[in-house]
């Protein structure tokens, strides 16, 4: 657990908790995605800004839909996995590591967040399972002392390859668009070679359609409970993950990231999320698109 004292971060840094004058990030998806256990406040900020975007709430269940996706994915690859940001537990059976479970049932999956409660949640549905989940209670925003906690609790295996999944928690780094660069560069540096980045982020596509509906979303955010919120270019993506091999498609609107089944008809608002996954190549071997190519 982090040992940071709250008062040394900036307000949009500090665990939530249960300070309820303060919209709480896991519970906000939650609000999206399941409304089974968001509090009112995150259920206001919900509505306040449906009131600006009335399909906003695509952008959230594309982004999730999107991780569970990269995480089957990537389950052919890995055998542990790092996962911050992840929703909160939802009524289906389709939490991340049950979808990695499927797909590789011996792999090794570390759920790493920030606020305590959120934090709890996870350890509650971790008891319930045979150890193959572990929950770390610490600052994925800040790198070296999210991985120096892993390390010291023997969490991770270092000489295998990881698949870190940042989710959406980037597009709400309260800092500059630099800030977040260096967040993402710092957790590439500590990779293991061989290992794989998935991230997403808010997302402003750049064209005279989107730019505009991506500036009022960032804008109402930051109006919100929340208080924070930003979107990113492709030219502030491809910074963030400079230095290593962007996998196919690239640099995509989540619901395109490896789609299931035929194209669905989806609201203007699914622009407004990316996904991208990059890999780390070995010494002398780079990700070929045979074999790091989605199917």
């Amino acid at each position: 657990m982090s040992t940071r004292a709250p008062g040394t971060m900036p307000i949009w840094h500090r665990p939530v908790g249960a300070d309820s004058t303060r919209a709480n990030l896991p519970y906000l998806y939650d609000a999206f995605l399941f409304g089974q256990d968001a509090h009112d406040i995150e259920l206001d900020t919900r509505r306040h800004l449906e009131a600006a975007m009335p399909a906003i709430g695509y952008v959230f269940s594309s982004e999730h839909a999107a991780h569970l996706r990269i995480a089957r994915y990537l389950a052919g690859y890995v055998d542990q996995f790092v996962v911050a940001g992840a929703p909160l537990p939802g009524p289906r059976d389709d939490d991340l590591h049950r979808i990695i479970h499927r797909a590789n049932p011996t792999a090794a999956v570390t759920y790493v967040e920030h606020d305590p409660l959120a934090a709890a949640v996870l350890r509650a549905v971790a008891e319930h399972r045979a150890g193959d989940i572990q929950v770390i209670q610490t600052d994925p925003l800040t790198p070296d002392e999210m991985w120096r906690e892993m390390n010291e609790d023997g969490t991770i295996n270092h000489g295998h390859p990881i698949g870190l999944i940042l989710g959406g928690i980037l597009a709400f780094h309260g800092g500059t668009r630099t800030d977040v660069t260096d967040v993402v560069q710092a957790h590439i540096a500590m990779l293991p070679a061989g290992s794989f980045l998935a991230l997403t982020h808010l997302f402003d596509p750049e064209t005279p359609e989107h730019t505009p509906m991506a500036l009022t979303f960032e804008d109402r955010l930051r109006s919100s409970a929340l208080g924070r919120g930003a979107v990113a270019t492709r030219g502030d993506i491809e910074a963030m993950v400079k230095g290593t091999t962007l996998l196919p498609p690239g640099i995509i609107q989540a619901d395109s990231w490896w789609p299931d089944g035929p194209p669905s008809t989806a609201p203007d608002t699914a622009a407004l999320v990316a996904a991208v996954v990059v890999h780390l190549a070995p010494p002398n071997q780079q990700a070929g698109a045979s074999r790091c190519s989605p199917p």
